[in-house]
């Protein structure tokens, strides 16, 4: 590739792990991805291949059975969140160091959303555990995060689940990871049979992939790789060798036409 690129990763819970095969495919067929923008689970792949530890982070993934995730949940007061989300990030200690984000490998970019003010906060600067603990904090699971200055942070796919326009470099190819892609091919959803939480949950999937598209038409990113929003549910972790190889395909099928000859 002559043009350097720059990679938007999305939210979506553990099928954000299918995002780790797409960066295996750019790396391998010679793309150079000088920025990365990430938001809940993204924020998280993005910063472990800000780091050059994308690697190290598959292969720890790929080990994860249940067992293994259910002990990484830190249960907290269910007032506040089930879970504090600190087990998580002093776990990934063993993957990836808690650097400045101004002195990652390249330019990199977390979102999470302000509900006092119905904000996104972008963090290009500090603590990149700090950044990833705001993004991922989705409300209700994972304990909120509130500034020294009142911000009231939740998960940045509350209010933008595909951050596209926080690319700085706009010049690049960009390409973005969509994790509310449309439902792979299975029998179709007999709505009026759902119980309350089932069509809570359809609804809420129904508004995300309405509103990632919305952001695409809007800010036209050259590729959108887009990742099936039932390939796995919100924990499934213990899938991640699975759902990496699945990013992989996915890269090779949208990307694939660039590289052959």
């Amino acid at each position: 590739m002559q043009k350097k690129v720059s990679l938007v990763l999305g939210s979506g819970g553990a099928r954000g792990i299918t995002q780790l095969g797409v960066i295996k495919w750019l790396t391998e067929h010679g793309f150079e991805v000088n920025e990365v923008v990430g938001c809940s689970i993204g924020s998280l792949v993005g910063a472990a291949f800000a780091e050059g530890r994308h690697v190290e982070l598959g292969e720890w993934m790929s080990r994860l059975t249940k067992r293994e995730v259910f002990r990484l949940m830190d249960f907290s007061d269910p007032r506040y969140g089930f879970l504090k989300g600190q087990r998580v990030l002093s776990t990934m200690q063993e993957v990836f160091q808690d650097l400045p984000i101004e002195n990652m490998q390249m330019r990199y970019a977390a979102v999470a959303t302000d509900l006092t003010n119905e904000e996104d906060v972008v963090f290009r600067t500090g603590s990149v555990y700090n950044a990833i603990r705001a993004s991922i904090a989705i409300p209700g699971v994972f304990k909120s995060v509130i500034t020294t200055d009142g911000r009231f942070l939740v998960d940045g796919g509350v209010l933008n689940p595909l951050p596209i326009n926080y690319v700085q470099y706009r010049e690049n190819i960009i390409i973005a990871v969509n994790l509310d892609g449309n439902r792979d091919l299975l029998a179709p959803i007999a709505y009026d049979k759902l119980n309350s939480i089932s069509l809570l949950q359809e609804s809420y999937l129904a508004m995300r992939r309405k509103l990632t598209q919305l952001s695409i038409e809007l800010y036209k990113p050259n590729y959108v790789i887009n990742v099936p929003h039932n390939i796995s549910g919100i924990w499934d972790f213990d899938r991640s060798k699975f759902l990496i190889e699945r990013g992989y395909e996915y890269a090779e099928t949208t990307l694939g036409h660039l590289v052959k000859k």
